[in-house]
């Protein structure tokens, strides 16, 4: 009988995963930590303050959101073990820091892909930046609203050291929470594979397509929308940039497709990722939806403007040299 998935193989990827995210996050964990105390992130915190405050977070946390859009997100959780002993969260300011990392991360990495895909690097920029906080916004509005998730948030593989901690209790307190994370590696891959494995991953798939395509995606671009949306605009743009070149995809439907992707990628492991480091599906989920309403809304703007204005500040490159493309 064939099992249900292959553990060894899941072992095999989730060590190389993990040593790879070493070498990104033991850096940044000890940086972090020269930075408190050299009184950087207090510095950090009260420049950008103004901004976090937009969000209802602490200044400090906007260090943590820089150190993951230019970096990943990984590198960004990093920072936050290292700064969650001095500045504690709710639930709901994790969320909204989750989601606010899920949107806007990997800037100089992922901008490059959907740029060489065909979308325009400045404009994709400067739409997850702003994507980002207005979501953030409209979380911080709602969760305070309602008064909910205002309980402390928890941190599943967090080892919390006091503020005053020496070197040696910080260093004790990090090993045990790297460790700690590579078991939550290997969960979220098992998870991954036996959702392959009974088709829901499929199941998902096809659920999304009439959705994408209401938005105004065509179907020549759903397959590959969908394919970034849950596995990663890397991914995702590497197809939508085979098919540019061979004509495939109209240049609209490559610009959409992307700016969607931009949003709202990596749906499960990510956000699964970052309900680990104490945010609420709810939150980290309902990116999905606002990237539906941002993208349809852009579909619209597509539309209305002229070609010229549009292929000039939009669309990227690639899409330019192409032409208009298929449809």
């Amino acid at each position: 009988m064939k099992p249900l998935i292959q553990v060894n193989e899941i072992v095999r990827d989730g060590v190389r995963l993990y040593l790879e995210l070493l070498k990104v996050m033991v850096p940044v964990m000890v940086l972090v930590r020269v930075a408190v105390e050299l009184g950087a992130i207090e510095l950090t915190g009260r420049l950008v303050a103004p901004v976090m405050g937009l969000v209802g977070l602490p200044g400090e946390m906007g260090f943590v959101w820089v150190t993951a859009m230019l970096v990943n997100i990984y590198a960004g959780a990093a920072a936050l073990l290292t700064l969650l002993p001095t500045v504690p969260l709710t639930v709901a300011q994790a969320t909204v820091l989750g989601a606010m990392i899920l949107i806007a991360h990997s800037l100089p990495v992922e901008q490059r892909i959907a740029q060489k895909a065909g979308a325009g690097f400045l404009f994709t920029l400067v739409l997850r930046l702003i994507a980002a906080l207005v979501y953030g916004v409209i979380l911080n509005l709602i969760y305070a609203g309602f008064e909910s998730m205002q309980q402390p948030s928890r941190v599943v593989f967090l080892h919390l050291t006091p503020p005053a901690s020496g070197w040696g209790e910080w260093l004790v307190a990090s090993v045990r929470s790297l460790w700690s994370i590579f078991w939550i590696i290997l969960t979220l891959l098992t998870g991954l594979r036996l959702l392959d494995r009974f088709g829901v991953t499929a199941w998902i798939a096809r659920l999304l397509q009439p959705v994408l395509r209401l938005m105004g995606i065509g179907t020549t671009a759903t397959s590959m929308t969908v394919t970034g949306s849950l596995l990663g605009i890397s991914f995702g743009g590497a197809l939508i940039l085979q098919d540019v070149r061979s004509g495939m995809v109209s240049a609209r439907d490559v610009f959409l497709s992307l700016c969607f992707m931009c949003i709202c990628h990596s749906l499960i492991e990510d956000t699964l990722f970052v309900m680990a480091v104490g945010g609420h599906w709810s939150g980290l989920l309902g990116r999905f939806l606002f990237a539906l309403i941002l993208t349809g809304l852009l579909a619209r703007l597509v539309q209305r403007l002229p070609t010229r204005t549009v292929e000039r500040f939009l669309f990227g490159r690639s899409v330019r040299s192409a032409g208009s493309g298929a449809g």
